[in-house]
Formats: structure tokens, C-alpha cells, sequence
């Protein structure tokens, strides 16, 4: 047993280039064996590594690139996390359910703030969501999910790594291969281009995706423009 602890993904305004956003989480994925989980904040990320410690196989954990130096919180010392569980961290209104404007987002790493941070602006167009932040890269918490799915009917992926052979590749196939009956439209995925990100912000913007894209994102998946 072995767990590795390391940043993932990009942030914005840190100007990484491409040496330092590579989603790694994303090469390891095919890997069989590992778990694999992310976190956003630092009661998440300790709760999981200490269960990772105390789990018999090899595990990795990635955290936010801009957690990882600026974050601070209380953590609960006696808390193990599971590795196999999702949390919803925002939670749609009822109305906007019933009314068929809802969406269930998909993130992780830095895309939870990114996710969070637009609540309001999607809001504003009379949208709601359910934001999930997939702490369990590998295995995926299908009934999490699920249990969303329901209420939505609509899925929506921000998603920190490329589109060939990323995360949201994947869980896009899983959630065709099981929950299609589920879904009103197509899955949104909002991935990196396949290409290098670049070193410079502005270009940058053109590659990864962020809070403003998910805002249009929701708003395509609620009027129909797929």
C-alpha cells in the first residue's frame, strides 16, 4: 500500500504553461488498482488521506494547484473520508426541478470553486444546479450521481482535463452505458482543447474551461441548444 498526495489540474491567473498543467489524474485513471480521488478544501483532503493511509492498496490524491498554497480551514482530526463517495456541495432549488431548468454539474479540483463562484450569474437566467464535486475519480459514485440525474435530467461536466482520454470522456461513456434513460439532452462536457496550455492568461482562457463557460453551458442545456 502507497498514497501519493500532489497538486492536479490548473488555476487561473497563475500562468503554469503547460509544464505544470498536465492532468495527471487523468494518465492515471487507466491504471488498475488504484483508487484515485480529489479535493477541494482542506477537511476533504485531510479526511481522505488519512483513509487512504489506512487503506491496503495504492491510492492517489490531487488538490487544487491554488489550495495547495493559499487554503486554510479547520480539519476534524478524528474524520476518515470515504474513498468511493461524491459530495453535493450545492443543491438546486425545487422550483427550478420542477420547471425543467435545473442541471447536475460534475467537477473537481479547482472547477468546484469555478462551479460554486457561478451559482449566482446562473441564477440570474433563472437556472439552478446541483454541483457535485467528484471526489472519487476512481470508482466513480454512480448513486450520488444518480440520485441527481433524477431530479435534472440534464448533466453537465467541468471538467480539469483534455478532451481525448480525459475524465469527462469517461464519465460520459459510464453515464450512457447506464443512466441514458435518465437524460433529457446530451452531456455538456466543458474539458481542456487537446492542446498544451498555454503560458500566457488570455490564450489560456481559449483552452480551459471556466465559470463563465459553465454559466453559458447551463444556460444551452435549459433552452434546448445542443
Amino acid at each position: 500500500p502507497m498514497t501519493i498526495v500532489g497538486a492536479g489540474g490548473t488555476a487561473p491567473n497563475q500562468a503554469l504553461g503547460a509544464e505544470h498543467s498536465q492532468p495527471f489524474h487523468a494518465y492515471v485513471m487507466g491504471i488498475p488498482g488504484l483508487k484515485i480521488c480529489s479535493a477541494s478544501t482542506p477537511d476533504a483532503a485531510y479526511g481522505i488521506t488519512k483513509s487512504m493511509i489506512r487503506d491496503n492498496g495504492p491510492c492517489f490524491l490531487f488538490c487544487p494547484v491554488k489550495m495547495m498554497k493559499e487554503s486554510k480551514g479547520k480539519v476534524d482530526l478524528g474524520q476518515c473520508m470515504r474513498l468511493d463517495k461524491a459530495a453535493l456541495v450545492h443543491e438546486a432549488d425545487e422550483a427550478c426541478v420542477k420547471s425543467g431548468n435545473a442541471v447536475t454539474v460534475l467537477t473537481y479540483l479547482h472547477g468546484v470553486k469555478e462551479a460554486q463562484m457561478s451559482v449566482d450569474a446562473i441564477k440570474e437566467e433563472g437556472f439552478d444546479v446541483d454541483i457535485i464535486e467528484l471526489r472519487a475519480l476512481k470508482p466513480l459514485d454512480m448513486d450520488t450521481i444518480k440520485e441527481s440525474l433524477a431530479r435534472t435530467n440534464k448533466l453537465c461536466i467541468l471538467d480539469e482535463s483534455t478532451k481525448s482520454g480525459g475524465v469527462g470522456a469517461t464519465i460520459s461513456a459510464v453515464i450512457a452505458e447506464e443512466l441514458f434513460d435518465l437524460m433529457d439532452a446530451p452531456v455538456k462536457r466543458l474539458c481542456m482543447d487537446d492542446a498544451p496550455v498555454p503560458y500566457a492568461e488570455t490564450m489560456e482562457k481559449g483552452v480551459v474551461k471556466r465559470g463563465e463557460d459553465l454559466v453559458q453551458g447551463v444556460f444551452d442545456l435549459c433552452t434546448k441548444k445542443w
